[in-house]
């Protein structure tokens, strides 16, 4: 195993779907393009396969929040997930992160240094964003029609 990081560097919207489908997560390659070029992100890859990402939003000066944090089962348990945070940690030191995880991996982002937080608070997706509905439909020019 010969795992390398990038940063915000080209990635496959297949080969992104791909690891999050080793995990059981359903994504449109729709929106996690858009997903992917609004964030910054990291991969994880052995040799040319892509093995594990985490990705950030952040004001870069109050707060970042970390999604996505992915590893194919098969590379889980090795530091990679790890090392993706301490990139992500790095690069937006100064900042309060916050993150939502899903069931079981609390105890993976406390030895990350994350703590409970009572005083938050969120409001779960119920379909597609605005976003990802404008993008669906065709682009009209008010100016067409004069």
């Amino acid at each position: 195993m010969n795992i390398t990081f990038t940063v915000n560097n080209p990635v496959k919207a297949g080969e992104l779907l791909d690891v999050f489908k080793s995990v059981g997560w359903d994504r449109s390659a729709h929106d996690i393009v858009a997903a992917f070029e609004n964030s910054y992100y990291v991969c994880a890859w052995d040799r040319k396969k892509l093995v594990g990402f985490a990705r950030a939003i952040s004001d870069r000066y109050y707060y970042t929040s970390i999604f996505d944090v992915v590893i194919r089962p098969k590379f889980q348990k090795k530091g990679i997930a790890k090392i993706l945070m301490h990139i992500l940690q790095e690069e937006f030191s100064g900042t309060c992160f916050f993150l939502s995880y899903t069931e079981g991996n609390r105890d993976f982002y406390v030895k990350c240094g994350f703590k409970d937080n009572p005083g938050c608070m969120y409001i779960l997706k119920d379909g597609p964003s605005k976003a990802s509905l404008a993008l669906l439909k065709p682009a009209t020019n008010p100016f067409e029609k004069l």
